[in-house]
């Protein structure tokens, strides 16, 4: 537990809800505004493609069950459900294939739990799309200082962080969306933290880490609309000395790193992308392979695979590999190495039932280890993901590459185009080609929108799933 002594006196929970309450669209810098646009488009095609998935299929079907006759798209789907439920079975669906955005020293998976949360409730309150945009970069701006604040060792204790600092996240996207005083977002802020949950052994194999997005987006919506009602939350909830969220679930926290820069540096503009089927602290490991196999590294000629990895990141995906199902491979680095040394790639092909077990695989597989490099660790969060894999191969050359962040983080973005095609890519799995292109061109345009009804209607699927 964090030391006592550490806490400030500082009001720090009141201050990010004053911030989420207040925030204007004028607010936002045109560049934020831009790429939060991006962060929706991306966001809504990882969802019409998890939708199809059988989490996103049975999270959809309990959503109806949980709250039929609701007025919030289902996306995907022909149903629809109460915002809460709703949103649910949209950041479970959203959450559901490794593929939503990130952002590195937050360690939040911020689309997953915002998106749906403000989605869902812009939809029953009949908002517009300038209020959605709003709402959406208070809830990565909030989110995230939480996130980066609570830091690496949150996860060392085996939080998930998309579970539960995506609690507080969708609240305080909800809280301005409903256009709270900042006394009813701090209690929003508190009744979403207080909800906050996540067990990261759900990496091993069982669907609960994609709900883990999907509470969070559910959380958020149950916060947003109990503080409008009245209902109070721990207006410290944040920095309180004892059964805080900091102080319960980190340690060694820097408080001030809640509202560093706040209103001035925008972490929504930090937020990247994933081109990978696979755990974010996985891909620099795919990006360094890249690297030798166009220096002639083949899983033919390979005779051993070494990968220096942080502590977090090999915490995250350097446990032996046992086939387990999708999310067991999904978070797994040797599965991620194995599948772009055998097919070139890390998509979702590469993530088939018959694959995940495929003895060549496993054999491939033998000849690889992951270990943990402490001197990766001096990069801190910013870093997490830095690796090195070096690979001894039959001539008896050594080849070696050091990556140190993603393809498709801040620091190596995805051009605009390339984000438009993975959403074009994804959204075909639940829409016909005049839907994705209408969807985009839409997205593209969200704040003049008066209202989200065409929204609704593209996301609102009548043909069956799957």
């Amino acid at each position: 537990m964090t030391d006592a002594a550490t806490i400030s006196d500082i009001a720090y929970t009141q201050a990010l809800a004053r911030f989420a309450a207040g925030l204007t669209l004028d607010d936002i810098p045109l560049s934020v505004r831009s790429h939060a646009r991006l962060c929706l488009l991306d966001g809504l095609g990882c969802a019409l493609y998890g939708v199809q998935l059988e989490w996103g299929r049975i999270a959809a079907d309990a959503a109806v069950e949980m709250a039929p006759g609701g007025t919030a798209t289902l996306w995907g789907h022909a149903a629809r459900a109460g915002a809460a439920a709703a949103a649910m079975a949209n950041g479970t669906a959203l959450h559901g294939f490794e593929l939503d955005d990130v952002h590195v020293r937050a360690m939040l998976h911020p689309a997953a739990v915002v998106l749906p949360a403000v989605l869902a409730q812009a939809e029953t309150e009949t908002m517009s799309g300038a209020a959605l945009l709003t709402a959406i970069v208070a809830g990565y701006e909030v989110g995230i200082r939480t996130g980066i604040c609570a830091g690496m060792p949150h996860g060392a204790r085996g939080f998930h962080a998309t579970g539960t600092v995506g609690c507080v996240a969708a609240a305080a996207g909800v809280a301005n969306l409903l256009r709270l005083d900042a006394i009813q977002a701090a209690n929003a802020i508190g009744i979403g933290a207080t909800q906050a949950a996540g067990l990261y052994c759900a990496r091993a194999g069982a669907m609960t880490k994609r709900f883990h997005a999907g509470h969070a987006a559910q959380a958020g919506v149950i916060a947003g609309l109990m503080a409008r009602r009245g209902f109070t939350g721990s207006q410290d909830v944040l920095e309180a000395p004892f059964g805080g969220f900091i102080s319960t679930l980190t340690e060694n926290a820097e408080l001030s790193l809640l509202t560093d820069g706040l209103g001035n540096v925008w972490e929504t503009a930090l937020v990247g992308f994933k081109i990978h089927a696979a755990c974010a602290s996985a891909h620099t490991i795919i990006d360094g392979l890249d690297v030798l196999m166009q220096r002639g590294l083949t899983s033919e000629n390979l005779v051993r695979l070494t990968i220096h990895m942080t502590g977090k990141a090999a915490r995250n995906v350097g446990w032996r590999y046992q086939p387990a199902g999708i999310v067991a491979a999904q978070m797994n680095g040797y599965y991620a190495a194995a599948s772009k040394l055998r097919d070139g790639q890390v998509s979702a092909a590469q993530y088939a039932d018959h694959k995940l077990a495929d003895p060549a695989t496993l054999a491939l597989i033998e000849r690889m280890r992951i270990v943990h490099d402490p001197a990766l660790d001096a990069g801190g969060a910013a870093k997490r993901h830095a690796s090195r894999v070096e690979a001894i191969v039959t001539n008896g050359e050594t080849l070696s590459a050091f990556t140190e962040q993603r393809r498709g983080s801040s620091h190596l973005p995805l051009t605009q185009d390339e984000i438009i095609g993975k959403f074009r890519m994804l959204a075909a799995a639940s829409l016909e080609a005049p839907a994705i292109e209408a969807l985009l061109t839409l997205v593209q345009s969200i704040e003049t929108q008066p209202d989200l009804i065409p929204l609704s209607r593209l996301l609102h699927v009548h043909r069956p799933p799957g």
